[in-house]
């Protein structure tokens, strides 16, 4: 069955969700740091479901095409899920899994949205971000989480981590490597270049998938970003032979991997086909009529930014 198709679902309750104004894909704009530097280049996606968390963060397109085949490169594009941890003031990040093997974001966010832009800070002061929400269209919202894998050929069953979120017109995926990192406290850039590493444990560490997808639900969504160039325009992940699984709050779907057929196991994180995603945010009455007093000099220049 298509993923479209599947009706009466109900997610898996898990703590506190991210408020909804929270919930989306965005892409970040700039990251500005205390030292006066900013970043504006490196392209960083985020989708937000009801609590997973996708983060993508690539350099331009040019230097991923040079880094190709380049280890010490690819040892810096970073891209995870987690399950995002909402207090009602900051918003904080577990478990999952990450391309990098250690937290090299390890402050929880600040986070404030006015209109399509919403601003993260870091609690110590050394960063800000500000992030530009890009499915501004009411939508599909969907997050699903991979907990599990088996292989139908030998009937084998393996824990395989990863997550899929639908946001409007934007998706996000991932996958982590097929075998566990044989020494995961040691940071990646480390093993790549480490010469007693073989070629399979380099092959291994490097077959981490992180991408972002433009599509529908109806129609599929095909790579836009991603860690491996290869993917780029590519569909995403096949949206058909997925089922209830007799477990509630979990769905099954049978799939390829690797040119052999799969059956998958999700928990839903949220399943919604008409999500009010919307660019504005609400204000005081008496700063609209400010704002509509004003608009010949407010209005002069504005635009919306990263929408297509």
């Amino acid at each position: 069955m298509h993923l479209s198709e599947l009706s009466g679902l109900s997610a898996v309750p898990a703590g506190a969700p991210a408020p909804e104004w929270m919930r989306g894909c965005f892409r970040r704009r700039s990251i500005s740091f205390a030292n006066g530097q900013t970043d504006t280049d490196t392209r960083v996606f985020w989708l937000q479901s009801r609590r997973l968390t996708i983060d993508l963060r690539l350099p331009t397109p040019a230097q991923q095409q040079a880094d190709a085949g380049n280890p010490e490169s690819l040892a810096d594009y970073e891209g995870w899920y987690a399950d995002a941890i909402w207090d009602g003031k900051q918003l904080s990040w577990d478990g999952g899994a990450s391309y990098q093997l250690h937290n090299r974001w390890p402050e929880p966010a600040l986070l404030q949205r006015t209109g399509n832009c919403m601003m993260e800070f870091a609690p110590s002061g050394i960063y800000v971000e500000d992030w530009r929400l890009q499915s501004d269209q009411p939508g599909p919202l969907i997050g699903l989480e991979l907990v599990s894998e088996k292989d139908l050929h030998s009937g084998r069953q393996y824990q395989r981590r990863g997550a899929l979120i639908i946001a409007g017109r934007y998706a996000g995926l991932v996958l982590d490597r097929p075998q566990p990192v044989s020494n995961s406290s040691l940071p990646l850039k480390h093993q790549l270049l480490d010469s007693t590493v073989n070629a399979d444990q380099r092959t291994n560490l490097l077959a981490f998938e992180t991408s972002v997808a433009e599509g529908s639900l109806s129609d599929g969504f095909r790579v836009c970003h991603s860690l491996h160039a290869s993917r780029l325009q590519q569909p995403l992940l096949s949206l058909e032979g997925f089922a209830a699984a007799p477990r509630r709050g979990y769905l099954l779907q049978h799939t390829g991997s690797d040119g052999q057929p799969v059956e998958r196991l999700y928990r839903i994180d949220c399943y919604e086909k008409e999500f009010p995603f919307s660019a504005a945010t609400p204000s005081a009455i008496d700063s609209l009529e400010w704002f509509a007093r004003e608009a010949p000099t407010l209005t002069r220049y504005t635009r919306m930014l990263y929408q297509d």
